[in-house]
C-alpha cells in the first residue's frame, strides 16, 4: 500500500471529518470554502488508500452490560510482538498495544457481560508467553477518542462544524453500559448494524442493503442518530498524519479529586480517553501527540497545571495493532473491523 501524499486541503478535510464525520460534502465545503465534489474525491482517495474510515461508535448498552477492563500483561520466554500477535485471536478485545514501562503489553477488554469479561481475561492466562495479567476495571469513562481533534482548523471552522453535529461539549458525556429503555425493533437493529460498519451510510443505501422501505430507513436512521445509539467517528492512520507518539498516563490522584482531574484531562486537545479505574493509580488516560518532545511539553506544560495529581506514570505505545476494534498497521493502513455484536 502506497502512503498517500497529503496537502493542506486533505488535512483540513480530515480535521473536519473528525468533528463532523457524517456532515454532507456541501456543508463541509461551505465551512472550508472548498468545492463539495473535490472534497468527496479527496475522501474517496484517502479511503481507498486505507488511511481513513468512518465507522459507527455504538452506545455501550447496545453491545454490553459491563464496563471495559484495562489489562496489563507481563511476559516471559517470548518477545512482546509474538505474544501480541497471539492475543489478536481472543474475543472482545477493543484495543491491543505494546507499551513501554513495567508491563510490555496493554489491552482493553469489553465483553457483552461480566461473566464474558471474566472468561476473556481468564483466556489470556493460557496464551503462551503470558506470565502475569493485571486487570483494572473501569468505574467510569469519559468518551474522548471520538472527539479527538488534530487541530487542523481555525476556531471559526471548528465552531461551524460542531454546530452541524449538535455534539455535547468535552467532559459532559460519561460512557456507561446502560441498554436502551426498550428492545430495538428489527429495523432499528438492522440500521444500527449498518451504521456501525459505515458511519456515513445514507438512508437510501441502508434501505437497499437491508431491504427496507426508503421512508422507513430515513425515519429509523434519524432516530438511531438522534438517540445517539450510534455516533459516527473517523478512524485514521495517525502516523501518516504526523502523530507518531500515542501515550498512556496512570495517575495517582488525591481523594475526592478524581472527577475534576478527569474533566481537566478531557479538555486537553492531546487526550483521547480518561477513565476512573479500580487500582492504586485511580485515573488512566491515553493520548496522541506528534513526537516525544511534544509529549514532554504536554507533561510539563499541560499536565502539571492540573491540581490533585500526586504521581504520574507515563508509557509510550510502541505499537498499536488494534484500536477501537479496528486493526491497523503503519505500513498497510487500516485493516479488519471487529465490530462488537449487538445484544
Amino acid at each position: 500500500m502506497t502512503r498517500p501524499l497529503l496537502d493542506e486541503l486533505d488535512r483540513r478535510l480530515i480535521g473536519a471529518l473528525h468533528l463532523a464525520p457524517r456532515a454532507t460534502w456541501d456543508d463541509i465545503g461551505a465551512i472550508l470554502s472548498a468545492d463539495a465534489s473535490t472534497l468527496k474525491r479527496r475522501y474517496d482517495r484517502l479511503q481507498e488508500a486505507r488511511m481513513v474510515r468512518v465507522i459507527g461508535q455504538s452506545d455501550w448498552g447496545m453491545h454490553s452490560t459491563a464496563m471495559p477492563v484495562h489489562v496489563f500483561l507481563d511476559i516471559a520466554g517470548e518477545t512482546p510482538l509474538a505474544v501480541l500477535d497471539r492475543l489478536r485471536g481472543l474475543p472482545h478485545l477493543q484495543l491491543l498495544a505494546q507499551i513501554s514501562g513495567d508491563h510490555p503489553l496493554y489491552a482493553v477488554v469489553h465483553a457483552p457481560s461480566e461473566a464474558a469479561t471474566s472468561e476473556a481475561i481468564d483466556r489470556m492466562f493460557s496464551v503462551p508467553g503470558v506470565r502475569h495479567v493485571k486487570a483494572l476495571p473501569a468505574l467510569s469513562t469519559l468518551r474522548r477518542g471520538i472527539t479527538w481533534d488534530p487541530q487542523f482548523l481555525t476556531d471559526t471552522e471548528r465552531a461551524g462544524l460542531l454546530k452541524l453535529t449538535g455534539a455535547p461539549a468535552a467532559g459532559t458525556a460519561t460512557a456507561t453500559a446502560t441498554p436502551p429503555a426498550k428492545s430495538l425493533s428489527e429495523a432499528e437493529r438492522t440500521v444500527v448494524a449498518q451504521l456501525i460498519q459505515d458511519g456515513r451510510a445514507s438512508a437510501a443505501s441502508i434501505a437497499r442493503a437491508a431491504d427496507l422501505a426508503t421512508s422507513t430507513a430515513h425515519r429509523v436512521v434519524r432516530r438511531v442518530l438522534d438517540e445517539r445509539w450510534v455516533q459516527p467517528r473517523l478512524e485514521i492512520v495517525s502516523e501518516w498524519l504526523g502523530f507518531q507518539t500515542p501515550f498512556m498516563l496512570r495517575l495517582r490522584v488525591a481523594p475526592g479529586e478524581t472527577p475534576e482531574v478527569m474533566r481537566r484531562l478531557d479538555q486537553l486537545a492531546q487526550t483521547r480517553l480518561a477513565a476512573h479505574v479500580a487500582s492504586d493509580m485511580s485515573v488512566l488516560a491515553t493520548g496522541l501527540v506528534t513526537d516525544r518532545s511534544a509529549l514532554a511539553r504536554f507533561i510539563d506544560d499541560e499536565l502539571a497545571k492540573i491540581p490533585g495529581i500526586i504521581t504520574v506514570s507515563v508509557d509510550v505505545m510502541l505499537a498499536e495493532p488494534r484500536r477501537y476494534w479496528l486493526d491497523r498497521d503503519r505500513v498497510s493502513g487500516l485493516g479488519e473491523f471487529h465490530a462488537p455484536t449487538l445484544l
